[in-house]
């Protein structure tokens, strides 16, 4: 009994590991005339024959110091591998994602998001599917991009475009 015990728990630990559906940990970096693009959203299109709107569309937020995770809608963390085309909204900062919440009787500020509510600083230049400016590829393990330089001159308040690269 229990080697049976020992052979379920080691099968239940063996399928939990690792990402679901074949995701593998995107990273990367954003960066506006060197500058991290912090709050930036980065969106990666796959490229492919069956049409870039197939499958889950990965995501991630920019950082501080302008790095992101990809997550990919409800999947998981990362992103399939394949060739990307990488769209990029970056909104002004109005408003700084603090929202006051009452708990137990006091009022605190909470950090719902990172996403910002204004207008975007790239004037929507880097988020036209039908043009896209920057591309990606995710290899079959875990990818870390070389970082996206925007330095153009189109800000509204500071951001721009160029390759990334891997």
């Amino acid at each position: 009994m229990c080697k049976s015990f020992w052979a379920v728990l080691l099968a239940a630990v063996a399928s939990g590991c690792g990402n679901p559906e074949g995701l593998v940990p995107v990273s990367g970096k954003l960066l506006y005339h060197g500058e991290p693009a912090r709050g930036a959203i980065v969106y990666f299109h796959r490229e492919s024959g069956k049409g870039m709107t197939d499958g889950p569309v990965p995501f991630g937020i920019v950082e501080d110091d302008g790095s992101f995770n990809l997550n990919s809608d409800n999947l998981g963390a990362g992103a399939l591998p394949g060739k990307y085309a990488v769209l990029v909204e970056w909104r002004e900062e109005h408003g700084d994602g603090v929202t006051p919440v009452s708990r137990r009787g006091s009022l605190q500020l909470v950090k719902r998001s990172r996403v910002r509510a204004g207008a975007d600083r790239l004037a929507g230049r880097y988020l036209d599917i039908t043009k896209p400016r920057l591309h990606a590829e995710v290899l079959d393990h875990a990818t870390r991009l070389d970082p996206f330089q925007i330095d153009d001159a189109i800000l509204r308040t500071p951001a721009g475009a160029n390759r990334g690269s891997l």
